[in-house]
């Protein structure tokens, strides 16, 4: 075997170099490595955070938002429809035996809020909902009957503003009762109801025969993460189901479970989802997911766990190249560069939580509050310009900055710009592992050509 590195004749001084170099760069892996998974502790550390302050959070806003259908039920024999009408059981349970919901308009428009608590963004999201429910009368009689409509249920809490109940274009004024609670609203089998009974609107009346009666429902409240709509089976054919979702704020979004979406219309930060049945046979359902902000925490933990990996090629090549093509690099300059590595990926993780909070003293004497918090990519931005110029600045002085810029800044986006950040997009990282595999493949080619063309 001859002595050369790729061609290149090694000295004595050269080999005793080299073989520092991997000596230093074993033990500076190691430390990286070790390093990285105290770090990646520290973001899981905070990930607990981030999720306690979601269950706090859910005490404000309520959790998900979950609505049932309104439930078409029997006169009850103390109301005063029952009685002033002389009705009897046998008539009340005729009346909802032939009385259907025929047709259900939703029209629901969340708009994502993302409260921030600590350092991540909160799913929340404020609801305008409402719905026009259409019911029909197929006796030749006048049918009496019961519409009870539940409004969203949590745990903790319970936020409904701006309610209206509207019977055939008139508004029924307190409307607002205590429902019942057995059987009726399967999803709130999970909540503790006190009594058994939950808020809700309730109407009492009667639809002429053969004939329809309109009935809308609205209200505002507040969500977090989840919204799901639970509708009504007709129990003796089909009913046409209309319902239409508007996220406003984001356009990330899952559709959960439920009826498939007929319609997707998309805006500047908006997704419409509209669900278009017609003569639909079974239980309708919707639930829709609200996109969550990137998590500072969550994003740089993974990074955290390709620190040492990049490192050691990155550091081979930079050697390499210097070693080749520039001065060589000393152990004390590889020494400095590899804690400017070492500093680069915390430096995204704390820049990126950086947010300037309207309540310190400075602010409040403002007319306005300012909020600002540091999106993630810019925090790459700023990271990358510090340390990375820094690295390049060194590279400069110790070889030259013509080389620093031909061959070492290239390097120098690669490594500590395009991997570190294609492992915060999961969808697309392999996609973007791909491409810099190639980018890195065009830097090869370049020095093969400058060395040996």
């Amino acid at each position: 075997m001859n002595n050369s590195l790729f061609n290149v004749s090694l000295s004595n001084e050269d080999k005793s170099l080299i073989r520092n170099y991997v000596v230093a760069g074993i033990i500076f892996t190691f430390g990286i490595f070790i390093f990285s998974l105290i770090m990646a502790g520290v973001a899981s550390y905070r990930n607990n955070i981030s999720s306690k302050n979601y269950s706090n959070t859910s005490r404000i806003y309520g959790g998900n938002l979950n609505q049932n259908a309104p439930l078409l039920d029997e006169i009850d024999s103390e109301s005063k429809v029952y009685i002033e009408n002389r009705l009897n059981d046998t008539q009340i349970k005729k009346y909802l035996e032939n009385t259907y919901l025929t047709s259900t308009n939703g029209n629901v428009v969340i708009t994502a809020d993302f409260v921030k608590k600590g350092l991540s963004y909160q799913p929340t999201f404020k609801t305008d909902f409402q719905s026009k429910y259409i019911l029909k009368n197929n006796l030749n009689e006048k049918s009496f009957i019961s519409f009870e409509f539940p409004f969203p249920i949590s745990s903790d809490t319970n936020e409904i503003s701006n309610a209206k109940l509207i019977v055939n274009g008139q508004e029924i004024k307190n409307a607002k009762t205590k429902l019942t609670y057995t059987d009726k609203f399967s999803n709130y089998n999970e909540y503790n109801l006190t009594n058994n009974q939950l808020d809700g609107f309730k109407w009492e009346g009667d639809i002429a025969a053969n004939s329809e009666t309109t009935v809308e429902v609205s209200y505002q409240t507040v969500g977090l993460s989840l919204f799901t709509y639970e509708g009504l089976e007709n129990p003796k054919g089909s009913q046409d189901f209309n319902f239409e979702v508007k996220i406003s704020g984001t356009r990330l979004y899952d559709v959960n479970q439920g009826l498939s979406v007929d319609r997707r219309n998309f805006g500047p930060d908006t997704v419409t989802l509209i669900w278009d049945k017609n003569d639909l046979y079974s239980k309708p359902l919707v639930s829709v997911q609200i996109g969550e902000k990137l998590n500072p925490s969550t994003q740089v933990s993974r990074i955290y766990f390709t620190m040492a990996p990049i490192y050691l090629v990155f550091i081979t090549i930079i050697l390499y190249l210097t070693f080749v093509f520039g001065k060589k690099t000393s152990l004390f300059d590889m020494f400095l560069i590899t804690v400017l590595y070492i500093v680069y990926f915390p430096l995204i993780h704390y820049v990126s939580s950086f947010t300037i909070d309207p309540t310190i003293e400075i602010f409040s004497k403002m007319n306005r509050a300012i909020y600002y918090s540091m999106p993630l990519y810019l925090a790459f931005t700023i990271s990358f310009l510090i340390i990375g110029g820094l690295i390049y600045y060194l590279l400069g002085k110790t070889s030259d900055f013509k080389f620093a810029t031909k061959l070492g800044l290239p390097s120098l986006v690669l490594f500590l710009g395009f991997f570190p950040l294609v492992v915060t997009i999961p969808e697309y990282s392999m996609l973007m592992v791909i491409i810099g595999l190639v980018a890195l493949i065009m830097i090869v080619l370049q020095v093969r050509l400058k060395r040996f063309g």
